[in-house]
């Protein structure tokens, strides 16, 4: 499968992640939920750890270190994303989320030791603006708390994808995906233990474990296969900025599931912070560019 394939299969399983953590919060609590789709996924992945010394790999001391610190970021992300969705709409949630292209743009400025431009800047604020528009319209409802949370997810996701960069190039998707959730269940355990002690809620009924079940298989094995395959072969700024425009797809498959009626709000919104985000992942791909172009040849 080519990466580009990999990353359109990944659009769409990503915008259908919000409306399967939405479903699950009915069943679970948060720090439940999402530590026991890692664990389906990676009984899911097991069969291919276990092949080609890929577990070896994933505890090796050159490797282990950035897979842990993937599995921190994104887990401890992953929780917080799917208890917003305990108080937001999945196309709430998909829409504000957009601002990781922000963290992306603010840790590329800050790594080549740049000054944000005016272009930049503007960008920052159509993102801004769009998602800003979003909460302040639901300031007046419940749905404000969820959206804040979210809002505050993104840059650990963006943290959990430069180290997977910095990773030896010959580990292939798999090796990442199992890495990552192996290390995520460690890093969640002992939120699962708190949450257990504090009256977490747990759901055995076909319909929950259903949920659970796509939220190992799709999220937490075939969807992180996926995206390392996609970014491993292509640069993270082109992948990030094909995956602005899932939001307008959550936003569909929210309304046909009638999880969401569609709001003027949302569509002005998720219009000013896709042209925003797209604008941004532009000029910081242009940055990235000239730093490199700008490096000196070794003779």
């Amino acid at each position: 499968m080519t990466p580009l394939a990999s990353l359109v299969l990944v659009w769409s399983i990503t915008a259908l992640w919000p409306l399967i953590g939405s479903f699950g919060m009915a069943h679970y609590s948060g720090a439940l939920f999402a530590t026991a789709g890692l664990v389906i996924g990676l009984l899911a992945l097991s069969p291919w750890l276990l092949a080609k010394g890929r577990w070896r790999r994933i505890i090796a001391r050159d490797t282990a270190p950035s897979l842990a610190m993937m599995g921190l970021c994104s887990g401890v992300a992953t929780v917080v994303y799917i208890s917003a969705l305990a108080h937001t709409t999945p196309a709430n949630a998909a829409i504000v989320a957009q601002v990781e292209v922000l963290y992306s743009a603010a840790l590329t400025a800050w790594l080549l030791g740049e000054r944000p431009t005016l272009k930049l800047t503007l960008a920052a604020m159509l993102v801004m603006g769009g998602t800003g528009l979003v909460m302040f319209h639901d300031l007046s409802s419940p749905r404000w708390k969820g959206d804040l949370m979210i809002l505050c997810t993104p840059w650990l996701y963006q943290l959990s994808h430069i180290f997977a960069k910095r990773l030896p190039s010959d580990l292939d998707s798999v090796t990442l995906a199992g890495g990552r959730v192996f290390f995520g269940i460690l890093t969640l355990a002992p939120v699962c233990a708190w949450s257990l002690l504090h009256g977490g809620r747990w759901s055995w009924s076909t319909e929950a474990l259903g949920f659970l079940l796509l939220q190992g298989l799709l999220m937490s094995s075939m969807n992180f296969i996926l995206w390392y395959k996609a970014i491993r072969k292509m640069e993270l700024s082109k992948a990030t900025t094909f995956m602005l425009s899932y939001p307008a797809l959550t936003l569909v498959f929210s309304w046909a599931l009638g999880r969401d009626a569609i709001r003027g709000v949302q569509i002005i919104g998720l219009a000013c912070s896709f042209i925003g985000a797209v604008w941004t992942a532009r000029l910081t791909q242009e940055a990235r560019a000239h730093a490199t172009e700008a490096l000196p040849i070794a003779l």
